[in-house]
């Protein structure tokens, strides 16, 4: 088992890409716009991969049949190979992986979610959006560093490395209650025409619909430059698959998705 040097990533992005499940944050790992750990069975011609975002979300992908990169796996999970300073939510693909996972969930090493992923509908967007009133809260075009200095749950600054590089590729906006921010809505990732959505509403301004307004605000900017805007939540958080399916999005795809306490 290798953890990859940064040099190697490029040789994984052609398989990552080959997925059915939405792997963009796993893509910012590869295409350094975060700075994550990528492990594999070879560093040349790797045939098994497992892509840590530092977020927490991971990826374990390629053959689940090499003996060596299971035991150091369950080693990993386990506290033994590797120190993990953050839960991880965990996808893995093929299916076939489910078999080791599972033995994961019954030794309580692990629990299992589901991870929905979702596909944007325009028509169903502005059906909602046109009867929308925008005109009782502020949205601004969030600066990189009002993004940075933000705390909470979901947080650019988790995404993206510098603010300047944030500024270049991504964008946000944020909802506005008496000139403070309530709600903001970022580019958690952006590869080719693609941009995934995060959304973070503080505590006390949350049930006011002001997730749907910067969400709905960031969604118009996608159109508008030919993005294909991305949203993928876990089953279980029904207030993210509620927002969704306001904003045009449904499901397409269900999947496991491992819980990996640090």
């Amino acid at each position: 088992m290798f953890e990859l040097a940064k040099e190697k990533y490029g040789i994984l992005l052609e398989p990552l890409l080959r997925l059915p499940i939405n792997t963009l944050v796993a893509q910012s790992v590869l295409c350094d716009h975060v700075d994550g750990h990528v492990f594999a069975d070879s560093h040349e011609l790797p045939q098994t991969f497992y892509i840590v975002h530092p977020y927490g979300m991971s990826y374990l992908c390629g053959n689940s049949d090499n003996e060596a990169f299971n035991s150091w796996l369950y080693d990993y999970f386990a506290g033994k190979s590797f120190e993990r300073k953050k839960d991880e939510w965990l996808q893995a693909y093929p299916r076939d992986w489910d078999v080791l996972l599972n033995e994961l969930v019954g030794k309580k090493l692990a629990i299992v979610h589901q991870r929905v992923n979702l596909k944007f509908n325009a028509d169903k967007f502005y059906e909602v959006y046109h009867q929308t009133d925008k005109s009782q809260y502020e949205v601004i075009s969030t600066p990189a560093e009002l993004l940075f200095n933000m705390n909470g749950t979901v947080v650019g600054k988790d995404f993206w490395r510098t603010p300047e590089q944030f500024a270049a590729m991504g964008k946000a906006f944020t909802v506005l209650v008496d000139g403070k921010p309530a709600s903001t809505a970022f580019a958690g990732s952006r590869h080719g025409n693609n941009l995934e959505i995060g959304i973070e509403t503080l505590k006390e301004y949350q049930g006011r619909g002001l997730a749907y307004l910067a969400c709905a605000k960031l969604i118009e900017y996608c159109l508008n430059h030919q993005l294909e805007p991305v949203w993928s939540c876990r089953y279980e958080n029904t207030a993210s698959l509620n927002l969704s399916a306001k904003l045009g999005f449904t499901e397409v795809l269900r999947v496991p998705y491992y819980h990996i306490p640090s």
